[in-house]
Parts: C-alpha cells; sequence; structure tokens
C-alpha cells in the first residue's frame, strides 16, 4: 500500500471514530465520567478523581437469575483494590508523549509544532477540582485521535523542565499508539483514560450511575436508558471477552434494559411518550386531509359526469320551419 492510498485509509478511519465519539458524547448517566461536544473534532471528557459509591448500586446475583442485589461499599472497593492507581503522579515519561515522539508522529515534525491541541489548557474554565478535564480530539492534520489533560496535571504527571509548555503534551496511551495497526474505538480510549484517573481505578470503567436514571423524568427515562442500552451493546459487539470488563457490561446491560422496560411500561400507562402521540396525531390530521380531498375529488367527477337534460322539441339544426317550404 502507498503512502497516499494508505493516507486515504486512515482518514477514513478516522471519520468513523469522530462519528462514534460525537455519539457516545450524548450518553448520559456514567458513573466515572461525563462527557461534552465542544466540536465536529472534539469532545470534553470529565473523569472523577476517587470513587464514590451511589446509594442506589446494584450487581446481578448469579444465585436468582434477572435480579439485582445492593452491593456493598466494602465489595466495591475490595474488588477495584487490585486495580487501584497507586503510581499518582505518574513519571512524566511514562504517561505524556515526548517532543521527541511528537516530532516522528506529527506530519508537521519538520516545522517543529509536535502534536498541540487546538486549544492550550488555560483556555478551561470552571474547572471541578474533585474531576479532572481530559480533551480527546481527532484532527484531520494529525490523522490519529490524541488526549489531553486539561485540568489537575500536578495530580496525575510529575512535571519536569517547561511545565507550561509540557502540559500541552498528549497522553502516551495503548490505544492511540496502536491506531494504525488495529481498531480502535472511543470506547478504549475512554476506558483508558478512567483506570489512569480514577482512583482506585475501577474494574468497570463504565459502570451505570442507576440514580442519575432514578432522578430523569419519565419520558427523559425512557430516553436516556434506551440511549444507553444501544451503546453498551456496542461496547460489547467491539470489545474481545478477554477484556476484563467485558463482563460487568454485559451484567449493568441487563439492568439497565430491565430499567428501560420498566420505564416504558410506565409511560405507556400515563399515555405514552409525547413524541409519539404528536406523530400520531400528525398522521391522524394527514389522513383526515387526505380524505377531504379524496371526497372533493369524487364529489367534481360526479358533477362533470352528469346526463344533461332532452329537449323534447328535438336537435335543432338552425334552420326555421318556414324555410322549408
Amino acid at each position: 500500500m502507498d503512502e497516499a492510498t494508505q493516507e486515504s485509509v486512515m482518514k477514513k478511519k478516522l471519520q468513523s471514530f469522530l462519528s462514534e465519539m460525537l455519539k457516545m458524547a450524548t450518553v448520559k448517566g456514567f458513573r466515572y465520567f461525563v462527557m461534552y461536544i465542544r466540536g465536529k473534532e472534539e469532545i470534553v471528557l470529565s473523569v472523577v478523581n476517587e470513587q464514590q459509591v451511589p446509594s442506589n448500586t446494584f450487581c446481578i446475583d448469579n444465585s436468582v437469575p434477572n435480579k439485582g442485589r445492593r452491593k456493598s461499599r466494602v465489595d466495591i472497593l475490595s474488588a477495584s483494590e487490585s486495580f487501584s492507581s497507586t503510581n499518582l503522579p505518574y513519571d512524566q515519561r511514562s504517561l505524556l508523549l515526548s517532543q521527541r515522539s511528537q516530532m516522528v508522529l506529527s506530519t508537521h515534525g519538520v516545522s517543529g509544532v509536535g502534536l498541540p491541541p487546538a486549544s492550550p489548557s488555560e483556555a478551561e474554565f470552571n474547572v471541578d477540582e474533585s474531576s479532572t478535564l481530559f480533551l480527546v480530539a481527532g484532527y484531520a492534520r494529525y490523522i490519529c485521535p490524541y488526549v489531553w489533560v486539561r485540568s489537575n496535571h500536578e495530580r496525575l504527571v510529575k512535571l519536569t523542565g517547561d511545565c507550561q509548555r509540557e502540559k500541552d503534551n498528549p497522553l502516551r496511551l495503548k490505544s492511540t499508539l496502536k491506531w494504525k495497526d488495529r481498531d480502535v474505538y472511543i470506547w478504549d480510549l475512554v476506558a483508558e483514560v478512567v483506570k489512569l484517573c480514577t482512583y482506585p481505578a475501577p474494574t468497570n470503567p463504565f459502570a451505570i450511575d442507576f440514580d442519575y436514571f432514578s432522578q430523569l423524568p419519565l419520558p427523559e427515562r425512557v430516553l436516556s436508558t434506551a440511549a444507553m442500552v444501544q451503546f453498551l451493546q456496542k461496547i460489547l459487539i467491539g470489545t474481545p471477552e478477554e477484556k476484563q470488563y467485558a463482563g460487568q457490561v454485559f451484567e449493568e446491560l441487563q439492568l439497565i434494559t430491565k430499567h428501560h422496560y420498566q420505564a416504558l411500561k410506565e409511560l405507556i400507562k400515563q399515555g405514552g411518550l409525547p413524541i409519539v402521540y404528536q406523530q400520531q396525531q400528525q398522521q391522524q390530521i394527514s389522513r383526515d386531509s387526505q380524505g377531504r380531498q379524496l371526497t372533493t375529488q369524487r364529489s367534481r367527477s360526479t358533477s362533470y359526469n352528469a346526463p344533461q337534460s332532452v329537449s323534447n322539441t328535438g336537435p335543432s339544426y338552425g334552420y326555421g320551419t318556414a324555410s322549408m317550404f
């Protein structure tokens, strides 16, 4: 494969990645992170610094099929301790791409640009100290997605030298380094970022915050749980079984699916989704309009085809009676 063909393939791959990234950013209800769309090539990922167990946390009880049992705080933390981020803050060389590496990866290496983000970290505002902001972007000029730390740099990495410049170095992630050689999805990047940021590192970075859904109005709850169900299905399809969180994602998919159908059933009892009701009204108005048009057309057709009255004097040929004699 020549260089031009390879570049074309990578650009198409990046466009597919960006499409999934923007879709994922609209899904809400994760326990450890929230995503916001910043532009067609960027999203902001806010990751919690420390785990906080919600009051409504469930897991699958294997002894009772399709039933949930409440999991204690001790169970959750003990299950995550083996994956805890005990090395915080990380060494700069292990977490951030060096300037030399950026020059090799960047298409602008000749001019010494490296891989900077579109906006510096100082542009961030309203930063919450309980979470860390990351910028996930797939710039067309880089033909590869990268992740930059946007806040709480000192918590994550031991900066040396020119701290201001090093803050804009992208993270050295396994998922981005393998971008050209394998299929990498947006959830691969998110999972890696959550595990290096949240303490203790969760075994399932895509754990669901069921309290979030319980507090939503019923119509919004139905739509939000449906979006979550669809997204978790994508994760299961695109994630190898050997991934440690694959089984837990499947378990929570069962729970959120049940949550969705319960909300949908309740909403149907109350009269259904407003948008469905509006569509039904529009369809009824359209049918009524078509019915009136058809009735009018039939009425006109009947009046045009009605037989004309016949005169008793017979046809007239334009001659008077006297002219014949």
